[in-house]
């Protein structure tokens, strides 16, 4: 059964808030982390951590309070709950100088799939004159759900890269190796979901190691594709939708093919080097 109704709850940050979240998607860029630089901005996936920090600038538990804060529909055999994909639309810039909003929105969508669910949910991110900055779809992937009671419409439909661009090779192709650290510094916005640095937690849910935040992950493909298509200008980011694939371990190197498709609009997928598996798309 579907939630009932949505909420609005306040989000806030800082100028730190913004430094660590570009240093945990691996931005050495001045212009994300050095707050004297005259270009600083909040690198454009930042609001991503909103829904996670809330209001709170302390370590925060897992689920943290906004999240528990947003209702969602009780599902049986859950056993895990892990990134499937989300879509990031931009209207305005978030102020460098950090700010408060709300948060608006909740549960949009509950589908099974395979041997769990997918749940969507919608959320925008507001000033207080009701003037909206970002919205954004975050679907998250119910590991061992069954018996689910569907509801809601699709808003997200994965694109699948290798079927639309047949045997083109990619315009563009880059490399970065992920710091071997990188959960221990990207938590510190907000997510400290211990399946991303509790060994011990990583192998109860299925997995041989911890593995990457999912919007972690986001984060550097949404860099690399920054980098490349517009020299890392935050400016000229407009949207961004993705799914994942597979996870990634901390110290891999990711592999980001591009596709033109035209002057605004990009086709990615992004692949683990060392296992060659598509891990976001």
């Amino acid at each position: 059964m579907a939630p009932s109704g949505q909420r609005c709850e306040p989000v806030e940050y800082n100028v730190r808030d913004l430094i660590i979240y570009a240093l945990g998607i691996g931005s050495r860029d001045l212009r994300y982390v050095y707050e004297k630089d005259p270009n600083f901005a909040a690198f454009p996936t930042f609001p991503v951590a909103l829904y996670y920090k809330g209001t709170s600038f302390d370590v925060l538990p897992f689920p943290s309070p906004i999240l528990d804060a947003f209702p969602v529909p009780e599902v049986s055999g859950v056993k895990v709950w892990l990134d499937a994909g989300i879509t990031i639309e931009r209207f305005a810039e978030l102020p460098s100088t950090g700010g408060r909003f709300t948060l608006e929105g909740g549960v949009a969508s509950l589908q099974p799939k395979g041997k769990g669910a997918l749940m969507e949910k919608l959320y925008d991110v507001k000033d207080e004159s009701g003037k909206t900055y970002y919205r954004m779809v975050d679907v998250s992937y119910l590991v061992g759900a069954h018996d689910v009671d569907a509801f809601g419409t699709t808003l997200t439909v994965p694109v699948d890269v290798t079927k639309a661009v047949g045997s083109r090779a990619p315009t563009w192709r880059v490399e970065e190796t992920m710091e071997a650290g990188v959960a221990c510094v990207y938590r510190l916005s907000g997510d400290y979901n211990p399946l991303h640095l509790d060994p011990g937690y990583a192998k109860s849910a299925g997995y041989e190691h911890p593995i990457v935040h999912g919007k972690c992950t986001l984060g550097h493909a949404a860099r690399m594709l920054l980098n490349t298509l517009a020299g890392g200008d935050h400016r000229r980011f407009r949207s961004l939708q993705l799914r994942y694939a597979s996870p990634v371990i901390p110290g891999q190197t990711l592999v980001t093919e591009i596709w033109d498709l035209s002057s605004e609009e990009f086709l990615f997928q992004v692949l683990v080097k060392e296992t060659g598996k598509v891990c976001v798309s």
